[in-house]
């Protein structure tokens, strides 16, 4: 009988070692399906005194082996809005109607330059506004340089009086530097001073530049 038993003993045993040497859980002693580890009343893993690489072989469940935790997603670098694009767009209008000869003082009523200021306090995304005044040839060169600046001037004035951010808008004069028609004018000789007057109207301008970032202002 005691022979019977250390048989069986023996047999268990060599069942219980073939098994973990054909289970995936080297290291571990495990139940007839090769698969699951057997515990004790514990809940302990039945361990085999077997040499294994807990590393690599070494079961999270039976405290040999650390779990695997994912890395946390990265989130993807915040991507900053694009720097508005910037355009610029120049207009020329004449003095004529909006100034009295020789005179930096504006008339009131020039819709051509209302507009312009309408347009302009209209745009939330203006930049800046560069008023450039030029005269005509007639008169000192001192003295058109002069009244260019003091035109230039009125007209920054208007705007800013209108609402127009005063650190947006600019101005400067030219006098007669950038006059156009002066050879043209000279030309034809006019006897009356009034024609010749009349024929340099289009050197007696300012020129506003406005730069912007609403595509509707520079269509």
């Amino acid at each position: 009988m005691k022979n019977s038993i250390k048989l069986s003993a023996l047999l268990a045993s060599l069942l219980v070692s073939a098994a973990a040497l054909a289970a995936p859980n080297q290291g571990y002693s495990v139940d007839g399906q090769v698969t699951n580890v057997i515990k004790n009343a514990y809940g302990e893993c039945w361990r085999l005194p077997t040499t294994y690489d807990k590393a690599r072989d070494g079961l999270v469940e039976c405290g040999d082996r650390a779990p695997v935790v994912a890395a946390a997603p990265v989130a993807p670098a915040p991507v900053a809005p694009a720097a508005p694009k910037y355009v610029t767009k120049s207009v020329s209008l004449s003095a004529e109607g909006l100034f009295e000869f020789n005179s930096a003082k504006i008339i009131e009523g020039n819709q051509q330059l209302n507009d312009l200021v309408g347009s302009l306090k209209a745009d939330s995304q203006l930049k800046s506004v560069a008023i450039t005044g030029h005269t005509d040839y007639l008169g000192s060169e001192k003295y058109n340089q002069t009244l260019s600046e003091k035109r230039a001037n009125a007209v920054k004035d208007y705007f800013v009086a209108a609402g127009i951010a005063a650190d947006k808008v600019s101005a400067v004069g030219k006098g007669e530097s950038e006059a156009k028609l002066t050879a043209e004018c000279t030309a034809k000789k006019f006897k009356k001073r009034a024609d010749l007057i009349a024929c340099l109207a289009g050197d007696r301008r300012f020129d506003v530049t406005v730069e912007t970032a609403k595509e509707e202002m520079v269509k």
